[in-house]
């Protein structure tokens, strides 16, 4: 037993440090989020923005915050203290919060405010708009199933199998084909309501990410009910048009490369304007763009400068403090690009300095009108790449066609000789009478261009335009696998939705709320600490500071725990860890008491210590997993504060049984074998 405590000492003192490493993270985060507080409030009295708007706008780059200040009428000291607060929350700041956030443990909705709003697919408008010939045989059942549907959560396809069969109606008469069962009609619209759901999913989803909000949660809830939580969110208003509105599924032609070049080109020098670099020299990566240079302008520029004695724009560029060469110095918005006008390429590390140049209102207004920029809806991993990349699109600002004259997309494999289609995923599309007509003539007129398929403003995709397109049929080649092709052509379906969304409810949990359900479990949280430590003091004396010592120790894994896995700790969260702080305790009274019973029997310290773990562990352990297997039971089946409680519950429980039984353990074999004590407080 001597031989194994350096090893069970390094094994613990190694959770505990990666218990360190796991937890700093979460309190940097915190530590910022109330720096954070206070910049926002400064820059609120400062430019007279509400905070509410501040807070939900300051980390939008589509927003040009410094441009709005600008352009205000609050005097020039004023406006160089606000766009100095704004470049340092939109710089250096921002990377740091979004770098820990995304590691600290999250806190759900009733710990730090935010909105919840539970959306309906209206499955029973799915079922009456696929009935066909409806009289008045279907048309009672059809009002039955409508009334049930508003006044409890009735599976609705189940229902209407039910409903039908009462009235001896068979599902194929309205819903289906000649000769066809009904089995297979359920089954068909049991596809179409999924596929419903799933295009109301993607759809919000865009609305969620286009909001920015830090650790949104969209889930399924039930057959037809659809769960969205924003924590954080302090414009509810705002959250609640952006989500509720209706999708926008639109087809753009994207700029010729000539005319994206003439467009880089102007940004590039209307950012150089705004450093106070002469937009006479003109030096272009040549895979950009071709243009003589001013060799003896070119030579003023030094080749390595550092960027705070730029002029100007240097921060918002995120360049503060960078060492930049001559390239950035040069070309400071095409130096942020890779690739040609054929496909601009952004490094995810540069999107957002770049988002935040072509949104701004200098480069807004040497815009063309008729042209504007629009993001791929996620990066790739490009072969070669250090890093993924977004694509950038600039496309005609007037859509060429909209998912109104849309009637159906779906994924397939392709058949026939082409070898861009034969055997491979592809996204075929067909259009209505009008549709068939409006794409013919676009894609008749602009053969060799490529076509940007923009759902909610994101590209998802941009092919190009081989030939002519009749008859209202059209194929998409170039996916990479069918779950591609399957996202691909549930975007295109989604800006037609068959069955309307419906929000039935909606929760705002405030700022004032959240901070005080904080406070509130923090306090509970140190008073149940507090008393069980003194407690355990008083009773169990030098043995009771062990246990006290081994409480600490398991709070601390199981916070490093639920860190690791990046949990949401949620109110019921923290009523799990408090019962967790009791059951360590349980398990340290067992073993203290059996350690007594075996010392009144004359045993010495060694001996009491091996036999009071030995008859203590069964009961530990015992008492432990059948607990555990009950939180279990609620992680896998519960939902919301349940599943909450559950989660801190079983982590809790598995590191009590470590804590006791390896940690309690070591000290005492310690105390024992290396300190040779005679005497056991307990």
């Amino acid at each position: 037993m001597t031989k194994s405590i350096p090893f069970r000492l390094f094994i613990v003192i190694m959770l505990i440090v990666l218990g360190a490493v796991y937890l700093y993270p979460t309190l940097r985060y915190e530590q910022l989020s109330r720096k954070e507080t206070h910049e926002l409030e400064q820059l609120a009295e400062l430019t007279g923005y509400s905070l509410s708007s501040l807070a939900t706008d300051i980390y939008v780059d589509e927003i040009d915050l410094k441009g709005q200040v600008k352009e205000s009428n609050l005097d020039e000291a004023t406006k160089t203290a606000a766009m100095e607060q704004i470049d340092y929350l939109r710089g250096s700041f921002r990377d740091q919060i979004k770098y820990h956030r995304k590691k600290a443990i999250k806190r759900g909705l009733d710990l730090q405010g935010g909105m919840r709003m539970v959306m309906e697919v209206d499955l029973v408008e799915l079922v009456n708009k696929a009935a066909k010939g409806k009289n008045e045989r279907i048309e009672p059942v059809l009002e039955e199933l409508k009334q049930q549907a508003l006044t409890t959560d009735i599976n609705v396809l189940e229902t209407l199998e039910l409903l039908c069969r009462e009235k001896g109606i068979s599902l194929a008469t309205y819903w289906g084909e000649p000769g066809q069962s009904d089995e297979s009609v359920r089954r068909d619209l049991q596809d179409a309501a999924d596929d419903a759901i799933n295009r109301s999913l993607e759809i919000l989803r865009n609305r969620v990410d286009q909001f920015g909000v830090s650790e949104p949660t969209i889930s399924k809830l039930g057959s037809r009910r659809i769960s969205i939580e924003l924590p954080g969110v302090k414009d509810p208003s705002r959250a609640r048009e952006l989500i509720g509105r209706t999708a926008l599924l639109e087809f753009k032609l994207v700029a010729k490369p000539e005319r994206t070049q003439e467009v880089l080109l102007k940004i590039d020098n209307v950012v150089k304007a705004g450093m106070g670099i002469d937009t006479t020299t003109v030096v272009v990566d040549s895979a950009l763009v071709e243009a003589e240079s001013d060799s003896a302008a070119a030579d003023t520029v030094e080749e390595v400068v550092k960027a705070e004695d730029l002029f100007g724009e240097a921060e918002e560029l995120g360049l503060e403090g960078d060492v930049v060469d001559s390239a950035a110095i040069e070309n400071p918005f095409l130096s942020l690009l890779v690739g040609g006008a054929q496909n601009i390429l952004v490094p995810a590390k540069n999107k957002a300095k770049v988002n935040r140049i072509i949104h701004s209102l200098d480069v807004q207004k040497s815009m063309p009108n008729d042209l504007e920029f629009r993001w791929a809806n996620a990066a790739e991993d490009l072969e070669g790449a250090p890093e993924p990349m977004w694509t950038l699109y600039l496309v005609k600002k007037d859509a060429e066609q909209t998912g109104a004259t849309l009637a159906d997309a779906r994924s397939t494999i392709g058949s026939g000789y082409e070898p861009d289609q034969a055997g491979k995923p592809i996204v075929e599309m067909d259009m209505t009478r009008a549709g068939a007509r409006t794409f013919a003539r676009v894609t008749g007129a602009n053969i060799g261009e490529r076509l940007a398929v923009i759902l909610d403003n994101k590209v998802h995709t941009a092919p190009s335009i081989r030939s002519r397109i009749g008859g209202g049929s059209a194929v998409i080649t170039g996916m990479r696998d069918m779950d591609e092709a399957r996202d691909l052509a549930i975007v295109l379906r989604a800006g037609a939705l068959p069955a309307p969304v419906q929000v039935i409810e909606e929760r705002t949990v405030g700022p004032s709320l959240g901070s005080d359900s904080v406070r509130r479990g923090t306090t509970s949280l140190l008073l149940s600490f507090l008393m069980v430590t003194l407690f355990m003091l008083w009773y169990y004396r030098g043995s009771g500071g062990l246990a006290d010592f081994v409480l600490v120790l398991n709070v601390f894994l199981l916070m490093g725990v639920l860190a690791l896995f990046q949990f949401t700790l949620t109110m019921p969260g923290i009523a799990g860890i408090i019962l967790t702080i009791g059951l360590a305790t349980d398990a340290n009274v067992l073993i203290f008491e059996r350690i007594r019973e075996e010392l009144r029997l004359g045993k010495t310290v060694r001996a009491a210590i091996d036999t009071g773990f030995s008859r203590a562990v069964v009961t530990i352990v015992d008492a432990n997993v059948t607990t555990a297997i009950a939180g279990a039971v609620l992680l896998l089946y519960g939902t919301g504060p349940i599943k909450g409680f559950a989660l801190t519950l079983t982590v809790g429980i598995c590191v009590n049984i470590f804590s006791a039984l390896v940690v309690t353990r070591l000290v005492y074999d310690i105390l024992t074998e290396r300190l040779h004590i005679k005497r056991l407080s307990v």
